[in-house]
């Protein structure tokens, strides 16, 4: 049987409609590009916000010049209808009205359920999905969430502080939205950090009440209630999680789901001993005088310390002394000052933005890589350009090594509560534990003898340099480098130069590195197999 015109036009529109989201449905999903590992990579995506922003108000416009033509033309249509139903008769006893309400009645009401068919937003509907590929990924905001529970732990921030911006005794004129909280809340869910989820997802219920988001965005409190009854389960918080329970049950009454779980509890509390301990003593973890303690600022500096005038590493040093403060003595590490010029960072910083990939790590199991190391970079090579070679003599000036087989320079930005966990910069080539494949590195460069780490920004909050071993400390200060040595006298490693990069807490965080290897200095700085702490202390005085 054929189709009537209004069925077949409603089938048009419907077909159209399934195709374009089908059509959405088929677009490439986000491509993984790690996007929360470093800062700069994350720039992009506040003009893909401004992009979606002007689309959906594109989208209002088209819905509100719909709606402005309906209401139009229904104060029209009304005031007509009501002037002829205040006396039917009269009014239809008129042709030229009786005839006006038959055609309108057959045409003019049959244009109108094609008006109202009519797609709105259907351009607005297909930028999304062209757009879609751009968009941070479920492993961005997994990372991204991690970040945030760094920056909390490391500096030990309560959690009410950290929502409201009071980050690590600094007021920010920011805060977090209770679609924030609640994604940190159930990450940490997920992450079977259930005590830790508690405090995060307590201080939702009041927060819901003040919200205004519409429908579509809001939480729904019975979510909350139930996520935060089910960690209050693990936690063998019973009666709390009874009470939230019975809670959700008024605003659900009759969810499955819900009424299961409070049966579960119901049946965990008759099967507990009566004698219970308080709910709220839960055991807590020493932190120690650890990588957070260090991070937090807590190390003590020796007063024999002192700043100079290096004039002897070259000959050059003798026109153009370096600023030279001392970190520590034993081992020996100092800090030099102004050896990078604005200029020379604002360059290596525009650069290395165009290329940046997540930062690997030597011999680490690739699934462990976001909790060593979150951040992103780009390695320089050196001998095509004369930023880089004209910085690379700067570092002869700085040491006294000789860098021909020295590593290209990696550049690195962290991005949120960006670290990098405790480390050694050597691989220990010479010990009798290595257990390594000795490859052509370890045969013809040698281990890397040195480390100079170049701050390329301040930082506002966090992203110390810590030498735990040492108890050494440094904050990041655009423009100065961290010369120190990775290897013993006796070409062993050091391992009081085990070194971590702590979280940043605000700020962007570029730092570039260079690690020297050890064969071309075998005249530079002789192995001493048997050397004395003593000997090995003033070896490193003279390089």
């Amino acid at each position: 049987m054929a189709l009537r015109r209004p069925q077949w036009m409603f089938l048009l529109v419907f077909l159209q409609t399934v195709l374009l989201f089908s059509t959405m449905a088929f677009e490439k999903s986000p491509v993984e590009r790690s996007q929360s590992l470093s800062l700069v990579t994350m720039v992009p995506l506040l003009d893909i916000e401004r992009k979606l922003i002007d689309n959906l108000n594109n989208y209002a416009k088209a819905l509100e010049q719909k709606l402005q033509i309906i209401r139009s033309q229904i104060a029209v249509m009304r005031a007509e209808n009501e002037k002829g139903r205040r006396d039917p008769i009269s009014y239809l006893s008129n042709p030229l009205n009786g005839f006006s309400l038959i055609r309108r009645l057959h045409q003019d009401w049959f244009k109108w359920r094609k008006y109202l068919e009519q797609p709105v937003g259907i351009s607005q509907m297909r930028n999304l999905a062209l757009w879609q590929g751009e968009l941070p990924t479920k492993l961005d905001l997994w990372d991204a969430c991690t970040g945030i529970i760094r920056i909390q732990s490391t500096y030990n921030i309560g959690t009410s502080d950290f929502i409201n911006g009071k980050l690590d005794g600094k007021q920010y004129n920011a805060s977090m939205s209770s679609a924030d909280i609640f994604a940190v809340g159930e990450h940490l869910s997920k992450e079977n950090r259930s005590a830790k989820a508690v405090d995060w997802l307590q201080e939702m219920p009041h927060r819901l009440k003040k919200d205004l988001f519409p429908e579509h965005l809001a939480i729904k409190e019975v979510k909350v209630l139930k996520l935060l009854a089910e960690m209050h389960v693990n936690l063998k918080h019973f009666s709390k999680a009874l009470i939230l329970l019975d809670n959700c049950q008024q605003l659900k009454p009759h969810d499955a789901a819900l009424l299961r779980l409070r049966l579960k509890t119901m049946d965990f509390i008759a099967s507990q001993p009566k004698t219970i301990l308080p709910e709220n003593k839960q055991l807590k973890a020493s932190i120690g005088k650890g990588y957070k303690v260090s991070c937090r600022g807590n190390s003590e500096r020796s007063s024999r310390l002192h700043c100079f005038y290096n004039f002897t590493t070259t000959p050059f040093l003798r026109l153009a002394p370096l600023k030279t403060e001392q970190i520590g003595l034993d081992p020996y590490m100092v800090l030099y000052h102004e050896v990078l010029s604005k200029r020379e960072m604002s360059l290596l910083m525009s650069r290395a933005s165009r290329k940046m990939e997540v930062a690997r790590i030597y011999n680490t199991n690739p699934k462990n890589k976001n909790k060593v190391r979150t951040a992103k970079g780009h390695w320089f090579s050196k001998e095509n350009d004369e930023l880089t070679r004209r910085i690379d003599r700067r570092i002869q000036d700085m040491t006294g090594f000789d860098l021909t087989d020295s590593e290209e320079f990696q550049v690195i930005n962290y991005g949120i509560g960006g670290h990098y966990h405790t480390h050694s910069d050597y691989f220990d080539f010479a010990s009798a534990n290595y257990s390594g494949e000795r490859n052509r590195q370890a045969i013809f460069l040698g281990d890397r003898i040195a480390t100079v780490l170049f701050y390329l920004t301040d930082v506002e909050q966090g992203g110390a340099t810590i030498f735990r071993n040492a108890g050494y400390s440094i904050y990041p200060r655009a423009g100065t480098a961290i010369f120190w040595f990775n290897l013993n006298t006796d070409g062993n490693g050091d391992p009081r130069t085990q070194h971590a990069a702590c979280p940043v807490i605000v700020g962007s965080k570029w730092v570039m590195t260079e690690w020297i290897r050890e064969w071309k200095q075998i005249f530079i700085r002789p192995c001493l197999p048997h050397a004395t702490g003593t000997s090995s202390k003033l070896s490193r005085t003279k390089s």
